[in-house]
Protein backbone atom coordinates (compact mmCIF):
# COMPACT_ATOMS: atom_id res chain seq x y z
CA UNK A 1 0.00 0.00 0.00
CA UNK A 2 1.61 3.68 -0.73
CA UNK A 3 1.57 6.30 1.31
CA UNK A 4 -1.47 8.23 -0.58
CA UNK A 5 -3.45 4.49 0.46
CA UNK A 6 -2.33 4.78 3.66
CA UNK A 7 -3.46 8.63 4.22
CA UNK A 8 -6.55 8.07 2.78
CA UNK A 9 -7.11 4.73 5.21
CA UNK A 10 -5.67 6.82 8.31
CA UNK A 11 -8.40 9.73 7.61
CA UNK A 12 -11.18 6.86 7.55
CA UNK A 13 -10.39 5.70 10.24
CA UNK A 14 -10.55 9.29 12.12
CA UNK A 15 -14.22 9.90 10.47
CA UNK A 16 -15.36 6.76 11.51
CA UNK A 17 -14.10 8.07 15.06
CA UNK A 18 -15.61 11.42 14.40
CA UNK A 19 -11.87 12.94 15.01
CA UNK A 20 -9.59 15.14 13.01
CA UNK A 21 -6.47 16.14 13.51
CA UNK A 22 -5.15 19.93 12.90
CA UNK A 23 -1.85 22.35 13.06
CA UNK A 24 -2.25 25.41 15.08
CA UNK A 25 0.64 28.38 13.89
CA UNK A 26 0.91 29.99 17.25
CA UNK A 27 2.84 32.50 15.68
CA UNK A 28 0.50 33.68 12.72
CA UNK A 29 -2.48 32.70 14.76
CA UNK A 30 -3.76 30.35 11.98
CA UNK A 31 -5.05 26.90 11.88
CA UNK A 32 -4.01 24.23 8.77
CA UNK A 33 -6.34 20.63 7.86
CA UNK A 34 -9.59 22.50 8.45
CA UNK A 35 -10.84 20.30 5.18
CA UNK A 36 -10.85 17.29 8.44
CA UNK A 37 -13.24 18.98 9.79
CA UNK A 38 -16.74 18.31 7.70
CA UNK A 39 -19.62 16.50 9.14
CA UNK A 40 -17.43 16.84 12.88
CA UNK A 41 -17.52 19.96 13.91
CA UNK A 42 -20.68 22.24 12.90
CA UNK A 43 -18.73 25.86 12.44
CA UNK A 44 -16.42 26.87 9.83
CA UNK A 45 -13.19 28.46 10.89
CA UNK A 46 -13.28 30.85 7.89
CA UNK A 47 -9.22 31.57 7.66
CA UNK A 48 -9.92 33.41 11.19
CA UNK A 49 -7.49 34.33 13.61
CA UNK A 50 -8.20 31.30 15.84
CA UNK A 51 -7.50 33.02 18.97
CA UNK A 52 -10.74 35.00 17.79
CA UNK A 53 -12.55 32.89 16.57
CA UNK A 54 -12.12 30.76 20.16
CA UNK A 55 -13.14 34.03 22.19
CA UNK A 56 -15.61 35.88 20.20
CA UNK A 57 -16.93 33.65 16.97
CA UNK A 58 -17.28 30.01 18.31
CA UNK A 59 -21.01 30.14 20.06
CA UNK A 60 -19.71 29.03 23.18
CA UNK A 61 -21.96 27.70 26.46
CA UNK A 62 -21.42 30.71 29.08
CA UNK A 63 -19.83 27.91 31.51
CA UNK A 64 -17.32 26.92 29.13
CA UNK A 65 -15.93 29.62 27.64
CA UNK A 66 -13.29 30.43 30.51
CA UNK A 67 -11.30 27.40 29.49
CA UNK A 68 -10.35 29.15 26.39
CA UNK A 69 -9.63 32.23 27.75
CA UNK A 70 -7.29 30.68 29.99
CA UNK A 71 -5.67 28.91 27.06
CA UNK A 72 -5.20 32.25 24.86
CA UNK A 73 -3.61 33.03 28.04
CA UNK A 74 -1.02 30.52 27.97
CA UNK A 75 0.18 30.56 25.03
CA UNK A 76 0.78 34.68 24.91
CA UNK A 77 3.39 33.93 27.61
CA UNK A 78 7.34 32.51 27.92
CA UNK A 79 7.33 28.78 30.08
CA UNK A 80 10.86 28.32 30.95
CA UNK A 81 9.31 25.29 32.86
CA UNK A 82 8.38 23.59 29.02
CA UNK A 83 11.75 24.98 27.86
CA UNK A 84 12.21 22.95 24.41
CA UNK A 85 9.25 20.24 25.49
CA UNK A 86 5.95 19.95 24.91
CA UNK A 87 2.86 20.41 27.40
CA UNK A 88 -1.12 19.27 27.03
CA UNK A 89 -4.45 21.09 27.62
CA UNK A 90 -7.86 18.86 27.34
CA UNK A 91 -11.13 20.98 27.29
CA UNK A 92 -14.72 19.27 27.33
CA UNK A 93 -17.01 21.89 25.94
CA UNK A 94 -20.07 22.38 24.56
CA UNK A 95 -21.24 24.10 21.05
CA UNK A 96 -25.10 26.21 20.28
CA UNK A 97 -26.00 24.48 16.85
CA UNK A 98 -28.37 26.70 14.90
CA UNK A 99 -31.34 25.00 16.24
CA UNK A 100 -30.12 26.18 19.16
CA UNK A 101 -29.37 22.73 21.07
CA UNK A 102 -26.06 22.04 22.47
CA UNK A 103 -23.21 19.32 21.68
CA UNK A 104 -20.46 18.08 23.40
CA UNK A 105 -16.70 18.27 22.10
CA UNK A 106 -13.58 17.21 23.45
CA UNK A 107 -10.42 18.84 22.27
CA UNK A 108 -6.75 18.05 23.47
CA UNK A 109 -4.15 20.80 22.81
CA UNK A 110 0.07 19.13 22.60
CA UNK A 111 1.77 22.45 22.54
CA UNK A 112 5.06 22.50 21.59
CA UNK A 113 8.20 25.02 22.73
CA UNK A 114 11.17 26.70 21.66
CA UNK A 115 13.27 27.18 24.10
CA UNK A 116 10.45 28.71 26.68
CA UNK A 117 7.70 29.94 23.77
CA UNK A 118 4.72 28.14 22.65
CA UNK A 119 5.45 27.39 18.35
CA UNK A 120 2.98 25.66 17.20
CA UNK A 121 0.29 22.84 18.48
CA UNK A 122 -1.45 19.66 17.41
CA UNK A 123 -5.68 20.22 18.04
CA UNK A 124 -7.11 16.51 18.57
CA UNK A 125 -10.80 17.45 17.83
CA UNK A 126 -13.34 15.05 18.55
CA UNK A 127 -17.38 15.04 18.53
CA UNK A 128 -18.11 13.47 21.69
CA UNK A 129 -21.77 14.65 22.01
CA UNK A 130 -23.67 11.10 21.65
CA UNK A 131 -21.25 9.70 24.13
CA UNK A 132 -22.29 12.61 26.89
CA UNK A 133 -25.81 11.96 25.68
CA UNK A 134 -25.46 8.03 26.81
CA UNK A 135 -23.61 8.69 30.26
CA UNK A 136 -26.40 11.63 30.87
CA UNK A 137 -29.19 8.87 30.15
CA UNK A 138 -27.56 6.41 32.36
CA UNK A 139 -27.25 9.17 35.38
CA UNK A 140 -30.79 10.27 34.88
CA UNK A 141 -32.04 6.37 34.75
CA UNK A 142 -29.31 6.14 38.41
CA UNK A 143 -30.61 9.47 39.69
CA UNK A 144 -34.35 9.75 38.53
CA UNK A 145 -37.25 7.47 39.22
CA UNK A 146 -38.37 5.90 36.40
CA UNK A 147 -42.32 6.31 36.92
CA UNK A 148 -42.19 10.29 38.00
CA UNK A 149 -38.67 11.61 36.42
CA UNK A 150 -38.31 13.37 40.45
CA UNK A 151 -35.56 11.89 41.88
CA UNK A 152 -35.30 8.30 43.80
CA UNK A 153 -35.27 7.58 46.84
CA UNK A 154 -31.25 7.13 46.89
CA UNK A 155 -30.06 10.39 45.19
CA UNK A 156 -32.84 12.93 46.69
CA UNK A 157 -31.57 11.56 50.12
CA UNK A 158 -27.87 12.28 48.97
CA UNK A 159 -28.97 15.65 47.76
CA UNK A 160 -30.98 16.60 50.52
CA UNK A 161 -28.08 15.61 53.35
CA UNK A 162 -25.95 18.03 50.87
CA UNK A 163 -28.00 21.16 51.64
CA UNK A 164 -28.87 20.53 54.81
CA UNK A 165 -24.82 20.76 55.86
CA UNK A 166 -25.07 24.47 54.60
CA UNK A 167 -25.33 26.78 57.07
CA UNK A 168 -27.48 29.94 57.24
CA UNK A 169 -30.68 29.24 55.98
CA UNK A 170 -33.66 28.41 57.69
CA UNK A 171 -34.99 25.09 56.01
CA UNK A 172 -37.95 22.85 55.71
CA UNK A 173 -38.71 19.12 55.03
CA UNK A 174 -42.06 17.68 54.08
CA UNK A 175 -42.60 14.27 53.87
CA UNK A 176 -46.29 13.79 52.13
CA UNK A 177 -48.37 11.25 50.27
CA UNK A 178 -51.91 10.80 48.79
CA UNK A 179 -54.90 10.10 51.25
CA UNK A 180 -57.10 7.03 50.01
CA UNK A 181 -54.66 5.96 47.16
CA UNK A 182 -54.63 2.34 48.61
CA UNK A 183 -58.43 2.23 47.53
CA UNK A 184 -57.56 3.50 43.91
CA UNK A 185 -55.07 0.37 43.50
CA UNK A 186 -58.15 -1.89 44.76
CA UNK A 187 -60.82 -0.71 42.74
CA UNK A 188 -59.02 1.21 39.59
CA UNK A 189 -55.76 -0.90 39.29
CA UNK A 190 -52.27 -0.43 39.14
CA UNK A 191 -52.18 1.49 35.88
CA UNK A 192 -54.67 4.08 36.93
CA UNK A 193 -53.12 4.19 40.18
CA UNK A 194 -49.33 5.05 38.79
CA UNK A 195 -51.45 7.82 36.62
CA UNK A 196 -52.18 9.53 39.64
CA UNK A 197 -48.56 9.32 40.59
CA UNK A 198 -47.03 10.79 37.80
CA UNK A 199 -49.60 13.68 37.97
CA UNK A 200 -49.10 14.04 41.53
CA UNK A 201 -45.55 14.55 41.13
CA UNK A 202 -46.17 16.85 38.34
CA UNK A 203 -48.35 18.78 40.62
CA UNK A 204 -45.25 19.15 43.13
CA UNK A 205 -42.98 20.43 40.50
CA UNK A 206 -45.75 23.01 40.39
CA UNK A 207 -45.93 24.36 43.34
CA UNK A 208 -42.21 24.12 44.52
CA UNK A 209 -39.75 26.09 43.13
CA UNK A 210 -36.81 25.12 41.04
CA UNK A 211 -34.21 25.82 43.94
CA UNK A 212 -36.36 23.20 46.21
CA UNK A 213 -35.12 19.54 46.14
CA UNK A 214 -38.07 17.25 45.55
CA UNK A 215 -38.15 13.43 45.30
CA UNK A 216 -39.86 10.02 45.27
CA UNK A 217 -38.88 7.33 48.17
CA UNK A 218 -41.62 4.98 47.47
CA UNK A 219 -45.24 4.16 46.50
CA UNK A 220 -47.44 7.41 46.84
CA UNK A 221 -45.23 8.98 49.28
CA UNK A 222 -42.88 12.00 48.56
CA UNK A 223 -40.21 14.08 50.19
CA UNK A 224 -39.59 17.66 49.44
CA UNK A 225 -36.88 20.13 51.01
CA UNK A 226 -38.03 23.68 50.51
CA UNK A 227 -34.20 25.76 50.93
CA UNK A 228 -35.68 29.14 51.81
CA UNK A 229 -38.26 28.45 54.54
CA UNK A 230 -37.62 31.53 57.15
CA UNK A 231 -41.61 32.73 56.41
CA UNK A 232 -43.49 29.48 57.69
CA UNK A 233 -46.52 31.67 56.52
CA UNK A 234 -44.87 31.09 52.96
CA UNK A 235 -44.27 27.72 53.93
CA UNK A 236 -48.19 26.95 54.71
CA UNK A 237 -49.15 28.71 51.48
CA UNK A 238 -47.37 26.22 49.56
CA UNK A 239 -49.42 23.11 51.38
CA UNK A 240 -52.36 24.36 51.26
CA UNK A 241 -51.72 25.20 47.40
CA UNK A 242 -50.49 21.47 47.09
CA UNK A 243 -53.42 19.98 48.69
CA UNK A 244 -56.02 22.02 47.13
CA UNK A 245 -54.58 20.87 43.82
CA UNK A 246 -54.11 17.46 44.95
CA UNK A 247 -58.12 17.18 45.52
CA UNK A 248 -59.93 14.44 43.49
CA UNK A 249 -62.78 12.47 43.07
CA UNK A 250 -63.40 9.45 40.79
CA UNK A 251 -66.02 7.64 39.35
CA UNK A 252 -66.39 3.54 39.25
CA UNK A 253 -68.72 1.01 39.03
CA UNK A 254 -72.64 1.74 39.63
CA UNK A 255 -71.24 5.30 40.56
CA UNK A 256 -68.97 4.23 43.07
CA UNK A 257 -67.06 7.67 44.07
CA UNK A 258 -63.58 7.73 45.02
CA UNK A 259 -62.46 10.81 47.05
CA UNK A 260 -58.28 11.48 47.17
CA UNK A 261 -56.37 14.25 48.85
CA UNK A 262 -53.17 14.77 50.53
CA UNK A 263 -51.46 15.12 54.22
CA UNK A 264 -48.43 16.79 54.66
CA UNK A 265 -46.02 16.25 57.52
CA UNK A 266 -43.45 18.88 58.25
CA UNK A 267 -39.81 19.56 59.95
CA UNK A 268 -38.22 23.22 60.55
CA UNK A 269 -33.97 22.84 60.41
CA UNK A 270 -31.69 23.62 62.19
CA UNK A 271 -34.78 23.98 64.74
CA UNK A 272 -34.68 19.66 65.12
CA UNK A 273 -31.39 19.42 63.70
CA UNK A 274 -29.93 19.02 60.03
CA UNK A 275 -29.24 15.33 59.51
CA UNK A 276 -31.33 14.12 56.83
CA UNK A 277 -32.41 10.49 58.43
CA UNK A 278 -33.59 12.22 61.99
CA UNK A 279 -35.22 15.45 60.34
CA UNK A 280 -36.94 12.20 58.00
CA UNK A 281 -37.98 10.55 60.57
CA UNK A 282 -39.49 13.88 62.38
CA UNK A 283 -41.58 14.84 59.08
CA UNK A 284 -43.16 11.18 59.13
CA UNK A 285 -44.53 11.52 62.82
CA UNK A 286 -46.22 14.67 61.64
CA UNK A 287 -47.43 13.00 58.22
CA UNK A 288 -49.09 10.05 60.63
CA UNK A 289 -50.45 12.81 63.13
CA UNK A 290 -52.06 14.26 60.02
CA UNK A 291 -53.33 11.21 59.28
CA UNK A 292 -54.82 10.51 62.89
CA UNK A 293 -56.20 14.18 62.80
CA UNK A 294 -58.82 13.59 60.10
CA UNK A 295 -55.87 13.79 57.11
CA UNK A 296 -56.09 16.47 54.27
CA UNK A 297 -53.90 18.78 56.15
CA UNK A 298 -50.39 19.80 56.75
CA UNK A 299 -48.87 19.25 60.57
CA UNK A 300 -45.77 21.01 61.74
CA UNK A 301 -43.31 18.80 63.89
CA UNK A 302 -43.24 19.36 67.31
CA UNK A 303 -41.91 17.40 70.81
CA UNK A 304 -44.85 17.05 71.86
CA UNK A 305 -45.58 15.10 69.09
CA UNK A 306 -43.10 12.80 69.50
CA UNK A 307 -44.27 11.88 73.24
CA UNK A 308 -47.88 11.24 72.18
CA UNK A 309 -46.36 8.76 69.33
CA UNK A 310 -44.16 7.28 71.69
CA UNK A 311 -46.82 6.62 74.72
CA UNK A 312 -49.21 5.25 71.28
CA UNK A 313 -46.71 2.86 70.36
CA UNK A 314 -45.89 1.47 73.62
CA UNK A 315 -49.79 0.57 74.30
CA UNK A 316 -49.78 -0.94 70.88
CA UNK A 317 -46.93 -2.93 71.84
CA UNK A 318 -48.36 -4.00 75.29
CA UNK A 319 -52.13 -5.05 73.27
CA UNK A 320 -49.74 -6.66 70.82
CA UNK A 321 -47.67 -8.84 73.72
CA UNK A 322 -51.48 -9.30 75.39
CA UNK A 323 -52.64 -10.72 72.28
CA UNK A 324 -49.57 -13.21 71.08
CA UNK A 325 -49.32 -14.39 75.15
CA UNK A 326 -53.35 -15.46 74.28
CA UNK A 327 -52.98 -16.70 71.56
CA UNK A 328 -49.85 -19.20 72.70
CA UNK A 329 -48.46 -18.56 76.06
CA UNK A 330 -46.49 -20.86 76.62
CA UNK A 331 -44.77 -20.32 73.16
CA UNK A 332 -44.73 -16.67 74.47
CA UNK A 333 -42.95 -17.17 77.41
CA UNK A 334 -40.08 -19.42 75.89
CA UNK A 335 -39.65 -16.70 72.95
CA UNK A 336 -39.36 -13.94 75.75
CA UNK A 337 -36.94 -15.78 77.30
CA UNK A 338 -34.85 -16.09 74.26
CA UNK A 339 -35.22 -12.38 73.28
CA UNK A 340 -33.85 -11.33 76.81
CA UNK A 341 -31.95 -14.23 77.84
CA UNK A 342 -32.89 -13.30 81.50
CA UNK A 343 -35.32 -15.19 83.32
CA UNK A 344 -35.73 -12.93 86.10
CA UNK A 345 -36.76 -10.22 83.07
CA UNK A 346 -39.07 -12.48 81.78
CA UNK A 347 -40.72 -12.89 84.88
CA UNK A 348 -41.02 -9.26 85.65
CA UNK A 349 -42.51 -8.28 82.64
CA UNK A 350 -44.86 -11.38 82.29
CA UNK A 351 -46.33 -10.29 86.06
CA UNK A 352 -47.01 -6.96 84.88
CA UNK A 353 -48.17 -8.25 82.04
CA UNK A 354 -50.57 -10.55 83.37
CA UNK A 355 -51.37 -7.60 85.70
CA UNK A 356 -52.87 -5.45 82.88
CA UNK A 357 -54.38 -7.54 80.67
CA UNK A 358 -56.33 -9.77 83.64
CA UNK A 359 -57.23 -6.46 85.46
CA UNK A 360 -56.12 -7.32 89.22
CA UNK A 361 -53.96 -5.48 91.46
CA UNK A 362 -51.67 -8.26 92.64
CA UNK A 363 -49.77 -10.66 91.11
CA UNK A 364 -47.11 -13.17 93.53
CA UNK A 365 -44.95 -16.01 92.98
CA UNK A 366 -43.85 -18.08 95.58
CA UNK A 367 -41.49 -20.37 96.26
CA UNK A 368 -40.66 -23.47 99.06
CA UNK A 369 -37.18 -22.54 100.71
CA UNK A 370 -35.86 -24.30 103.67
CA UNK A 371 -39.29 -25.29 105.05
CA UNK A 372 -40.75 -21.34 104.41
CA UNK A 373 -42.73 -19.88 102.47
CA UNK A 374 -41.28 -16.58 100.47
CA UNK A 375 -42.27 -14.38 98.27
CA UNK A 376 -39.71 -14.74 94.65
CA UNK A 377 -41.44 -12.09 92.87
CA UNK A 378 -44.52 -9.53 93.02
CA UNK A 379 -46.04 -7.02 91.08
CA UNK A 380 -48.93 -4.77 92.89
CA UNK A 381 -50.30 -1.89 91.36
CA UNK A 382 -50.13 1.92 92.72
CA UNK A 383 -51.62 2.39 96.12
CA UNK A 384 -52.26 -1.50 96.87
CA UNK A 385 -49.85 -3.02 99.39
CA UNK A 386 -47.24 -5.54 98.83
CA UNK A 387 -47.42 -8.88 98.95
CA UNK A 388 -45.98 -9.54 101.87
CA UNK A 389 -48.03 -6.95 104.03
CA UNK A 390 -51.14 -8.20 102.42
CA UNK A 391 -50.69 -12.07 102.86
CA UNK A 392 -49.15 -12.04 106.27
CA UNK A 393 -50.93 -14.68 108.93
CA UNK A 394 -54.23 -16.24 108.25
CA UNK A 395 -55.02 -14.37 104.67
CA UNK A 396 -51.60 -16.48 103.67
CA UNK A 397 -52.17 -19.33 105.39
CA UNK A 398 -56.22 -19.86 104.14
CA UNK A 399 -54.30 -19.48 100.50
CA UNK A 400 -51.79 -21.86 101.07
CA UNK A 401 -54.07 -24.18 102.39
CA UNK A 402 -56.89 -24.07 100.15
CA UNK A 403 -54.89 -25.86 97.26
CA UNK A 404 -56.90 -28.28 95.56
CA UNK A 405 -56.67 -30.72 92.11
CA UNK A 406 -59.10 -28.90 89.72
CA UNK A 407 -60.38 -29.56 85.99
CA UNK A 408 -57.67 -26.92 84.75
CA UNK A 409 -54.75 -28.39 87.47
CA UNK A 410 -54.28 -27.59 90.92
CA UNK A 411 -55.42 -23.82 92.29
CA UNK A 412 -56.59 -22.44 95.42
CA UNK A 413 -59.33 -19.95 94.36
CA UNK A 414 -61.89 -17.88 95.72
CA UNK A 415 -64.52 -16.00 93.50
CA UNK A 416 -65.66 -13.84 96.57
CA UNK A 417 -63.91 -13.36 100.05
CA UNK A 418 -66.66 -12.62 102.06
CA UNK A 419 -68.29 -15.99 102.11
CA UNK A 420 -65.27 -16.87 103.82
CA UNK A 421 -65.70 -17.11 107.41
CA UNK A 422 -63.82 -16.64 110.34
CA UNK A 423 -60.40 -14.97 110.82
CA UNK A 424 -58.98 -15.45 107.68
CA UNK A 425 -62.16 -14.15 106.28
CA UNK A 426 -61.78 -11.15 108.03
CA UNK A 427 -58.36 -10.64 107.01
CA UNK A 428 -58.69 -10.74 103.55
CA UNK A 429 -61.69 -8.76 103.44
CA UNK A 430 -59.10 -5.57 106.08
CA UNK A 431 -56.89 -6.38 103.38
CA UNK A 432 -59.07 -5.57 100.51
CA UNK A 433 -58.78 -8.88 99.35
CA UNK A 434 -61.95 -9.53 97.19
CA UNK A 435 -61.06 -12.68 95.02
CA UNK A 436 -57.88 -14.76 94.26
CA UNK A 437 -56.98 -16.94 91.84
CA UNK A 438 -53.26 -18.98 92.67
CA UNK A 439 -52.03 -21.82 90.49
CA UNK A 440 -49.78 -24.35 92.20
CA UNK A 441 -46.18 -24.65 90.98
CA UNK A 442 -45.30 -28.80 90.88
CA UNK A 443 -42.02 -31.01 90.78
CA UNK A 444 -42.49 -34.37 90.47
CA UNK A 445 -45.96 -34.09 91.98
CA UNK A 446 -44.92 -31.89 94.80
CA UNK A 447 -46.05 -28.52 95.10
CA UNK A 448 -42.76 -26.15 95.91
CA UNK A 449 -44.38 -23.17 94.94
CA UNK A 450 -47.35 -21.28 93.62
CA UNK A 451 -48.22 -18.17 90.95
CA UNK A 452 -51.49 -15.95 91.65
CA UNK A 453 -53.42 -13.27 90.89
CA UNK A 454 -55.67 -10.83 93.66
CA UNK A 455 -58.36 -8.93 92.57
CA UNK A 456 -58.73 -5.99 95.32
CA UNK A 457 -61.83 -4.06 93.98
CA UNK A 458 -64.79 -6.58 94.21
CA UNK A 459 -65.70 -10.06 93.53
CA UNK A 460 -65.12 -12.09 90.13
CA UNK A 461 -65.75 -15.21 88.57
CA UNK A 462 -62.30 -16.68 87.11
CA UNK A 463 -62.49 -18.15 83.69
CA UNK A 464 -61.18 -20.72 81.69
CA UNK A 465 -58.78 -18.65 80.32
CA UNK A 466 -57.26 -17.43 83.04
CA UNK A 467 -56.99 -20.83 84.63
CA UNK A 468 -55.07 -22.22 81.50
CA UNK A 469 -53.14 -18.99 80.98
CA UNK A 470 -51.93 -19.01 84.89
CA UNK A 471 -51.44 -22.69 84.79
CA UNK A 472 -48.85 -22.58 81.57
CA UNK A 473 -47.07 -19.67 83.81
CA UNK A 474 -46.71 -22.03 86.36
CA UNK A 475 -45.14 -25.32 84.54
CA UNK A 476 -42.85 -22.90 83.15
CA UNK A 477 -42.01 -21.39 86.58
CA UNK A 478 -40.95 -25.44 88.04
CA UNK A 479 -38.47 -25.87 85.92
CA UNK A 480 -37.05 -22.39 87.13
CA UNK A 481 -37.67 -22.90 90.62
CA UNK A 482 -35.63 -26.52 90.27
CA UNK A 483 -32.80 -24.99 88.82
CA UNK A 484 -32.09 -22.55 91.76
CA UNK A 485 -33.15 -24.91 94.31
CA UNK A 486 -29.90 -27.14 92.84
CA UNK A 487 -28.14 -24.42 92.22
CA UNK A 488 -28.44 -23.55 96.09
CA UNK A 489 -27.76 -27.38 97.18
CA UNK A 490 -24.57 -27.49 95.22
CA UNK A 491 -23.56 -23.97 96.77
CA UNK A 492 -24.83 -25.12 100.32
CA UNK A 493 -22.56 -28.47 99.75
CA UNK A 494 -19.29 -26.61 98.79
CA UNK A 495 -19.66 -24.32 101.99
CA UNK A 496 -19.88 -27.28 104.57
CA UNK A 497 -16.92 -28.87 101.91
CA UNK A 498 -14.82 -25.95 102.92
CA UNK A 499 -15.94 -25.90 106.73
CA UNK A 500 -15.00 -29.66 106.77
CA UNK A 501 -11.72 -29.42 105.57
CA UNK A 502 -10.61 -26.39 107.10
CA UNK A 503 -11.76 -27.76 110.41
CA UNK A 504 -9.37 -31.09 109.84
CA UNK A 505 -6.10 -30.62 111.59
CA UNK A 506 -4.45 -31.58 108.31
CA UNK A 507 -2.36 -29.79 105.73
CA UNK A 508 -4.14 -30.17 102.59
CA UNK A 509 -3.82 -28.78 98.78
CA UNK A 510 -4.05 -29.38 95.33
CA UNK A 511 -1.59 -29.00 92.45
CA UNK A 512 -2.07 -29.17 88.52
CA UNK A 513 -0.38 -32.10 86.83
CA UNK A 514 0.00 -29.54 83.88
CA UNK A 515 2.54 -26.73 85.30
CA UNK A 516 2.57 -26.94 89.25
CA UNK A 517 -0.18 -24.88 89.85
CA UNK A 518 -1.74 -24.38 93.39
CA UNK A 519 -5.52 -25.14 92.58
CA UNK A 520 -6.48 -24.67 96.34
CA UNK A 521 -5.50 -24.65 99.70
CA UNK A 522 -7.05 -25.43 103.01
CA UNK A 523 -7.27 -22.63 105.71
CA UNK A 524 -4.06 -24.74 107.71
CA UNK A 525 -2.01 -24.55 104.41
CA UNK A 526 -3.11 -21.53 103.74
CA UNK A 527 -1.63 -19.85 107.02
CA UNK A 528 1.45 -22.74 107.25
CA UNK A 529 2.81 -22.58 104.00
CA UNK A 530 1.83 -19.44 101.87
CA UNK A 531 0.75 -17.23 104.51
CA UNK A 532 -2.63 -14.82 104.25
CA UNK A 533 -1.14 -12.57 101.28
CA UNK A 534 -0.49 -15.63 99.08
CA UNK A 535 -3.07 -17.55 97.27
CA UNK A 536 -4.28 -20.43 94.61
CA UNK A 537 -3.04 -19.47 91.07
CA UNK A 538 0.92 -19.63 92.05
CA UNK A 539 3.35 -22.36 91.27
CA UNK A 540 3.61 -24.95 94.28
CA UNK A 541 7.13 -24.18 94.42
CA UNK A 542 6.51 -20.51 94.99
CA UNK A 543 3.93 -20.88 97.54
CA UNK A 544 5.93 -23.50 99.74
CA UNK A 545 9.38 -21.69 99.38
CA UNK A 546 8.73 -18.46 97.87
CA UNK A 547 11.25 -19.19 95.25
CA UNK A 548 10.84 -18.17 91.94
CA UNK A 549 12.76 -21.70 90.51
CA UNK A 550 11.69 -24.75 90.85
CA UNK A 551 12.85 -26.61 93.31
CA UNK A 552 16.35 -28.97 92.94
CA UNK A 553 14.81 -31.23 95.75
CA UNK A 554 11.22 -31.57 95.82
CA UNK A 555 9.76 -31.72 99.19
CA UNK A 556 6.06 -33.51 97.52
CA UNK A 557 5.79 -37.05 96.24
CA UNK A 558 5.65 -37.30 92.35
CA UNK A 559 2.58 -38.96 91.08
CA UNK A 560 3.52 -39.56 88.02
CA UNK A 561 6.94 -39.53 85.41
CA UNK A 562 7.41 -35.71 86.05
CA UNK A 563 7.05 -34.00 89.65
CA UNK A 564 4.36 -30.79 89.07
CA UNK A 565 6.93 -28.27 88.21
CA UNK A 566 8.81 -30.81 85.59
CA UNK A 567 11.81 -32.26 88.08
CA UNK A 568 12.13 -35.89 88.59
CA UNK A 569 11.57 -36.46 92.20
CA UNK A 570 14.38 -37.74 94.64
CA UNK A 571 12.86 -40.15 97.67
CA UNK A 572 13.75 -39.31 100.96
CA UNK A 573 13.00 -39.32 104.81
CA UNK A 574 10.73 -36.31 104.27
CA UNK A 575 8.36 -37.68 101.68
CA UNK A 576 6.96 -40.33 103.83
CA UNK A 577 4.29 -37.71 105.68
CA UNK A 578 2.96 -36.79 102.62
CA UNK A 579 0.07 -38.96 101.00
CA UNK A 580 -0.32 -38.51 97.38
CA UNK A 581 -3.61 -39.24 95.78
CA UNK A 582 -4.96 -38.33 92.08
CA UNK A 583 -7.82 -36.69 91.67
CA UNK A 584 -10.58 -34.79 89.04
CA UNK A 585 -10.15 -31.24 89.03
CA UNK A 586 -13.10 -29.16 87.10
CA UNK A 587 -11.25 -27.30 83.86
CA UNK A 588 -7.71 -29.00 84.68
CA UNK A 589 -8.65 -32.58 83.79
CA UNK A 590 -6.10 -34.51 86.23
CA UNK A 591 -4.85 -33.17 89.46
CA UNK A 592 -2.58 -33.85 92.79
CA UNK A 593 -4.19 -33.85 95.76
CA UNK A 594 -1.80 -33.85 99.18
CA UNK A 595 -1.87 -34.33 102.44
CA UNK A 596 0.74 -33.60 105.21
CA UNK A 597 0.05 -35.04 108.01
CA UNK A 598 2.68 -33.25 110.11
Amino acid sequence: MNESAQLALYQEALLAERTAILRWDLKTDRVYGEDALTDIFPVKLKDKSYSDFLLHSLPLHLNDKKYFVSLVDFIKKPHPEYTDATCERVIEYRVREDSGEYRWFHIRYIIHFEKEWPQYATILLRNTDSEHRRAEELQQKAQRDALTGLYNKGYVRELIKEALSVPGTVKALLVLDMDGFKKINDNLGHLFGDAVISDMALTLTEVFSEADILGRVGGDEFVVLIRDAADRDAVIRRCEKLRNMLRRSFTYGDGKELHVSGSVGIVMSPEYGSRYDELFGFADAALYEAKRRGRDMQVFYTKEIQASQKKSAEENSVMEKRQAFLSNPQTFVFQMLYETGDARITVETLLALFARYFMVQRVVIYQQKRGQWVCWFEWHAEGYSSANEAHEGAAFDYINDNFQQEIYGLFSECPDTTQIGGEAGRTLIERNIHAFLHAGILSEGKRIGFVGFDDCRGPRIWTKREHEVLKTFADVLGTFLMDQMRYEMVRKGYWHMQGVLNAMPLKIWVTSSKDGKVLYMNSLTRKALAGPENGEERNCYKVVTDSNRPCIRCKYFKLRGNCPVGLRLKHDAEQKNITPVTVLWEGDGDSNLFVDRK
